[in-house]
């Protein structure tokens, strides 16, 4: 079993920035990732808001981050962890391709969108029903389609949407919007110029419907009135649930199961890390995940050197 100074568990922004930093430090660095490298940023067509950048795709950032890290020294196993046994400056983490050993543990695994969890949904995911705008809305230039919530993500989608769609119909369970007041002017200004956005408030999705693929999707208001709006697609963007399940009951987490840390990113456990949309977090954005990363990788080296 191989013994690393600091293993990261998930490769999104924080992750990457803490296994650059965390090399660079001089300690030895794993990322154990279940899925893709790059996390939750691949998903972005564009980012305009990280430094340096006037603008990127999630995708090329997250590219870069990554070579980054593995030119310092970083590894990098595609692996799902599945429990921890914590004990300090030797915790043991079991993964689908075995465990690993590390004197720290850098916790990044984010949040999967939610569910709707309404008849059809399961049907119809990867089939017209999507979590992810840039990844799976190409396809529906000149169609049809539905946003589920009222949200940043979900204003932000039915910008894009709005430009290259015929139609976007936005439905919320709240009264109004609750995205960010320049976001909503940017979106208030995009129904304007497109004529093509429709929202509905105080409603819920009842069904998702079709044959091989999604043709419509049914609704209910708060006065019970019934809608059927025929559509391509359906995305969904009605929040976020933390990745935290391997390490429930070991770790201190909030009402809504993201990890609780003091103001070094340490969670209940000595030596072992929160950082990124996983954490108790106010902003969840590119620039703010990547300084999580840089400052635990930090803590985690003053824990070391003052633990050996």
């Amino acid at each position: 079993m191989k013994k690393y100074d600091v293993a990261i568990i998930g490769s999104g922004a924080s992750g990457l920035s803490a296994a650059i930093y965390a090399q660079q430090a001089g300690l030895s660095a794993v990322i154990i990732e279940k899925d893709v490298v790059g996390g939750q940023i691949r998903s972005s067509a564009e980012i305009r808001n990280y430094p340096g950048f006037e603008k990127i795709s999630g995708e090329s950032l997250a590219k870069r981050m990554h070579e980054h890290a593995t030119k310092l020294g970083v590894e990098t196993l595609i692996a799902e962890a599945s429990s921890i046994n914590f004990e300090k400056m030797n915790n043991i983490i079991t993964t689908s391709k075995g465990k690993v050993k590390a004197a720290t543990i850098i916790l990044s695994t984010g949040a999967k969108p939610r569910m709707l969890n309404c008849p059809g949904e399961e049907e119809f995911i990867n089939k017209g029903i999507t979590y992810s705008t840039v990844c799976d809305g190409a396809p529906y230039k000149g169609k049809k389609v539905v946003v589920i919530g009222g949200g940043d993500t979900a204003i932000e989608n039915a910008i894009y949407f709005s430009n290259i769609c015929k139609s976007v119909t936005i439905s919320t369970n709240l009264p109004s919007l609750i995205c960010d007041k320049t976001l909503l002017k940017e979106f208030e200004k995009t129904v304007a110029q497109n004529k093509n956005v429709t929202v509905m408030y105080n409603t819920k999705v009842d069904e998702v419907y079709g044959d091989k693929k999604v043709k419509g999707v049914k609704f209910s208001s708060d006065n019970n009135k019934k809608t059927d709006i025929k559509v391509n697609a359906v995305f969904v963007a009605i929040g976020r649930v933390p990745q935290t399940k391997f390490v429930r009951n070991k770790i201190n987490l909030d009402e809504k199961g993201y990890i609780a840390i003091n103001n070094k990113f340490e969670t209940n456990v000595a030596g072992v890390y929160a950082i990124g949309d996983v954490r108790v977090n106010g902003f969840r954005q590119v620039v703010t995940a990547c300084a999580d990363g840089a400052v635990a990788a930090i803590y985690a080296n003053h824990f070391i050197l003052s633990n050996d």
